[in-house]
């Protein structure tokens, strides 16, 4: 499975829900790059090096640019607020990642409908 390029962030949730509640400002910006590590990830919605092993504390704030106790406060609020779990191997799940993010298939049939999508408009436009 490819990388995605991109992950949605619901605004309305962010806005008006509980993210701007349960989380100070750095801590915001440690979840939306956990987000992106989530779908980067060879496993989308795990933030993790291979399907059994996570990353180091050391790893994820060379990573992400942080020092240890701004990561370690951040995973602790994420994690109390559901937002994250995390597994004896060192692995950060993102919660409810597919019902956000929508499942690999759905990725994939958004991916054939844009290429099949961009294939005709490059069709019409040397037509033209």
């Amino acid at each position: 499975m490819p990388h995605r390029m991109w992950i949605k962030l619901w605004v309305k949730e962010i806005i008006h829900g509980s993210t701007l509640k349960e989380l100070d400002v750095e801590e915001r910006a440690v979840w939306f790059e956990l987000l992106c590590l989530a779908g980067d990830s060879i496993t989308p919605g795990k933030i993790c090096i291979s399907e059994e092993m996570g990353y180091t504390t050391d790893q994820l704030c060379h990573l992400l640019k942080i020092n240890s106790k701004l990561l370690q406060r951040s995973l602790q609020t994420l994690e109390n607020v559901k937002k994250i779990s995390q597994n004896g191997n060192g692995i950060i799940e993102i919660v409810n990642f597919d019902k956000y993010q929508g499942s690999e298939e759905d990725l994939l049939k958004r991916r054939d409908y844009m290429s099949n999508y961009m294939r005709a408009y490059r069709a019409r436009k040397t037509d033209e």
